[in-house]
């Protein structure tokens, strides 16, 4: 079985963290008919004076103290010839045999990039320790290429657009795997902790990172916990309201709905059906589980973990023309009534009933 991921509430500090050996490989976009370029192989270790090494080291260690964009993963593919299967055979081999076999890296990185959008950049494979006592690790990074202005003699500059892991542009993807230290060689999947950093994922939006590189090429999941999944709720429900078929005064009530279900009931669990049939209509409930359906979102109960939807339950806001927003605690909304007011000749108007006092005004 996959190993079980788990998520960080905070920095993933990579203690103690050496580097022993880095190899470059180059990956390309795909060709004009879609098919796959060949990488550019290295035949040799990448050569890094101290300052350099400490540079690469201390870009791999930023990255990873970045809690919203780095996740532990549980490792999904791990036979022959999948990533985790490749690292751990690299580990204390000969670096002939390391350069050789992290070739397999790039190969696997061209192939995983199956759409044209895809920029080519380098392929990073280094191992070495981490930990206290110190356990082996190998990782994969891409690094993007691109341009910049380096300084010459004389106050003078040149362009060059080959820069990569500059640390202003971050424009790279990590996966690491921490070997869980047992000899010869720890099992595969359980003994090996996968961690990947993707700029492009926040602790809100997970799935924003990118799928060909965690999950085509590394042969990883994002970890399936109640904290995602009322998150996933939650934007998939607001999503199938807002294209729903109704007028805004019933969106409105949906939407009130949505954040009483979250907020204010007092039920452990969510589920879908259970949401359908308390706050939606009987035809727009049937339209609702089948949406739910096609998203392969789990119609069973889930624990209702609010981690990652409480910022966006705190406050909720009505945008309107003119630039006017209406703002409070979703809660407050039960005392609020929406009326559109069609108008010939020009866009509808919205009345506003608000059922109390106004108290002050900035």
């Amino acid at each position: 079985m996959a190993r079980e991921g788990r998520r960080f509430g905070g920095p993933m500090a990579l203690e103690n963290l050496t580097i022993a050996r880095v190899c470059l490989h180059e990956v390309y976009p795909r060709a004009d008919d879609g098919s796959v370029v060949p990488p550019t192989y290295s035949a040799n270790l990448l050569a890094l004076n101290p300052i350099a090494m400490a540079a690469f080291r201390s870009r791999v260690l930023a990255a990873f103290k970045s809690a919203g964009h780095c996740m532990e993963m549980s490792i999904r593919d791990f036979g022959p010839g999948h990533a985790v299967s490749l690292g751990a055979d690299i580990i204390g081999t000969a670096d002939s045999d390391f350069i050789a076999r992290s070739r397999a890296f790039a190969d696997g990185l061209a192939t995983a990039q199956a759409s044209r959008r895809i920029p080519g950049g380098l392929v990073v494979v280094f191992d070495g320790t981490v930990g206290q006592p110190a356990t082996p690790f190998f990782a994969v990074m891409k690094a993007e290429l691109h341009d910049g202005f380096m300084k010459t003699g004389n106050l003078q500059a040149t362009f060059v657009n080959s820069l990569f892991l500059s640390p202003g542009t971050k424009l790279y993807k990590i996966g690491i795997f921490i070997s869980d230290g047992a000899h010869p060689r720890p099992a595969l999947p359980a003994g090996w902790r996968p961690i990947v950093y993707d700029s492009q994922m926040t602790a809100s939006r997970r799935e924003a990172a990118a799928t060909y590189f965690h999950s085509t090429f590394l042969g990883l999941d994002i970890p399936d916990d109640n904290a995602q999944r009322v998150r996933q709720f939650f934007e998939r429900s607001k999503e199938f309201i807002r294209t729903a078929p109704v007028d805004q005064e019933t969106k409105v009530d949906l939407y009130n709905g949505l954040y009483t279900y979250l907020k204010v009931d007092q039920s452990p669990t969510i589920q879908v059906q259970q949401f359908a049939a308390t706050y939606l209509p009987d035809g727009l409930g049937q339209n609702y589980l089948a949406f739910m359906q096609q998203a392969h979102f789990p119609l069973g109960a889930i624990a209702k973990d609010l981690t990652e939807v409480a910022g966006s339950l705190r406050l909720r806001r009505l945008r309107f023309a003119n630039r006017l927003t209406l703002s409070g605690p979703p809660e407050a909304f039960d005392q609020v009534e929406f009326e559109t007011v069609p108008r010939d000749g020009g866009p509808p108007w919205t009345r506003i009933t608000i059922r109390g006092p106004m108290e002050s005004q900035d």
